[in-house]
């Protein structure tokens, strides 16, 4: 499994843009926090056409944080860890 600059349980922000271009990350999760809840390694995409495979994060996010509504539903997806940030700005201490 490749190094994960995050750990299960760190808050992430997911990135408005993305430097690299990737498109997949949905654009209604873009600005939105949520949580990892698993360290996914990297998947070789060859349709990405960059031979760079950023290590994989599965992040859980309240519905109410992704469309403003009431439910205590959790919404989960697979995001590349180039498209996250720290939601503090900074990790947790181990």
């Amino acid at each position: 499994m490749p190094d994960h600059r995050f750990r299960v349980g760190d808050r992430v922000r997911v990135l408005e843009a993305n430097p690299s271009g990737n498109p997949r990350t949905p654009v209604h999760l873009r600005g939105k926090t949520g949580t990892i809840v698993e360290l996914c390694g990297t998947m070789e995409n060859p349709l990405d056409h960059r031979d760079v495979y950023p290590p994989l994060c599965k992040v859980e996010f309240a519905i109410r944080e992704v469309f403003g509504t009431d439910s205590p539903d959790k919404l989960f997806a697979d995001i590349h860890e180039e498209w996250l940030s720290y939601a503090d700005g900074e990790p947790r201490e181990a």
